[in-house]
């Protein structure tokens, strides 16, 4: 359950973030609502004629609403779970070499294996993978599982309003050759900017080619990841690989098999982030 005091801390951080991230997080906060309040209230009744479509319409908007929902929530999860040493006793196993403990000047602490200082969030991340600029935080050992589903959730979704918006756009839109010019903001400004549904719809799906685009690419990169035991500034080579269960648990938890039902089902992960030596050991004595 959420406290008083981790919403303040939250808030705290969102504050020192830069300009362009939060920008860019709005961006998406306002955006994936928008394109469901257009689906919903718009396109659907327009294909669907209600109440005589209504079993065609909740067939859209039932699985639409979970996917939007899974978005948003795992976004917001990615934003406010904490990975970073601040306020945990970084004990580490006896067997961890001196060599695989590093200090962190910034942080003025020793911090354990797999653990690296991002200098925009300018504090070390426990199991560290990336920097995620429209989350506008680190994502590492207690965030990564949620920014994997927003990934999948994010694909899937764009996937769904390009068929949609494009049936849609097929049937009741008509888009001149004009209308695309609208993806030249320079041509725009100079030959003055009259925006018409035609526009819309192109924006629509251009957004949407971009974010199935990336967001597969990215959810295919981390996902080998995963399966490797790896986090991004690792080789391809690794002595965290336990294999390909163990590896889905490290990142989704005990309960992997159903976390991609919703970001708020507690799934325990085997290791703390910290003491990852004795987990090698472990592993390799089976």
């Amino acid at each position: 359950m959420v406290t008083i005091d981790q919403f303040w801390k939250f808030l705290k951080i969102i504050r020192k973030k830069s300009f362009t991230e939060i920008i860019l997080c709005l961006f998406l906060l306002v955006l994936i609502p928008a394109y469901y309040f257009v689906d919903v209230f718009h396109i659907l009744p327009c294909m669907y004629r209600l109440p005589s479509g209504s079993i065609w319409y909740l067939t859209h908007v039932l699985p639409l609403t979970f996917m939007v929902f899974n978005l948003l929530t795992n976004f917001l999860a990615v934003m406010y779970a904490d990975s970073s040493v601040i306020g945990r006793l970084l004990t580490v196993s006896e067997y961890t070499s001196k060599d695989e403990i590093m200090y962190c000047s910034v942080c003025q602490c020793n911090v354990p294996p797999r653990c690296w200082h991002c200098d925009i969030c300018n504090v070390c991340i426990l199991t560290r993978d990336h920097h995620c600029t429209f989350s506008t935080t680190c994502v590492g050992h207690y965030n990564r599982r949620y920014f994997l589903w927003f990934l999948l959730y994010l694909s899937a979704a764009s996937f769904y309003e390009i068929i949609l918006i494009g049936y849609y756009t097929y049937c009741q839109v008509t888009i001149k050759f004009s209308d695309l010019m609208v993806l030249v903001p320079f041509q725009s400004i100079i030959t003055g900017f009259h925006l018409t549904i035609g526009q819309i719809f192109v924006v629509l799906l251009t957004l949407n080619l971009i974010a199935v685009t990336m967001s597969s690419l990215l959810l295919i990169y981390h996902l080998d990841k995963v399966r490797k035991g790896l986090v991004c500034h690792e080789k391809q080579e690794s002595n965290y690989d336990f294999g390909l269960m163990r590896n889905l648990e490290t990142v989704f938890g005990e309960k992997w098999y159903i976390t991609w039902i919703s970001p708020f089902i507690k799934s325990k992960l085997p290791y703390n982030g910290i003491d990852w030596q004795s987990h090698v050991d472990q592993h390799k004595t089976k």
